[in-house]
């Protein structure tokens, strides 16, 4: 009993803070917005013609092109793997093991993790392919947000 409550408590707490930054925290395109704002005002300070400011920015957007190709590349290759049909039964398999909901998410992090030893790309698809496989077992309970985001540690755990 002490347990529910407690968890009820934590749960009321985060839902709290989870409102708070939703209702207080912009977009993410707002930050980019500023950031360019903050930027090229910053270059007009410094002495810099707008064309100027201009050009460097549109030449800079461009020399993105091919480092944006090769990262597209590495997410498709995850995805054709992650899709293939021997990786999909593995997915299927790996979906049975959990018994409950946060042994899903923990499940979902340490495989993500795992996968991300071999790919980062591949970490990304595979995890989230294993939380859709998991989400639809209806015997499981699972907190479908934290499965998601723990699908991406991964990436971090490279």
């Amino acid at each position: 009993m002490a347990a529910e409550i407690e968890s009820s408590r934590y749960a009321r707490f985060a839902l709290r803070c989870s409102n708070w930054a939703e209702r207080w925290f912009p977009d993410s395109w707002v930050f980019a917005a500023v950031a360019v704002i903050t930027v090229a005002l910053a270059t007009l300070a410094m002495g810099a013609k707008p064309t100027d400011a201009a050009k460097a920015f549109g030449d800079g957007f461009w020399s993105l092109i091919p480092f944006t190709l090769q990262m597209c590349f590495v997410v498709i290759g995850g995805y054709v793997v992650a899709s293939s049909p021997p990786a999909v039964k593995l997915i299927d398999k790996l979906a049975h093991v959990p018994k409950n909901g946060r042994q899903a998410v923990c499940w979902v992090a340490l495989i993500s993790m795992v996968a991300s030893l071999l790919n980062w790309g591949l970490s990304l698809v595979f995890g989230g392919l294993l939380v859709r496989a998991l989400a639809r077992r209806t015997n499981l309970r699972m907190d479908y947000r934290a499965a998601g985001a723990a699908a991406y540690l991964g990436l971090g755990a490279v």
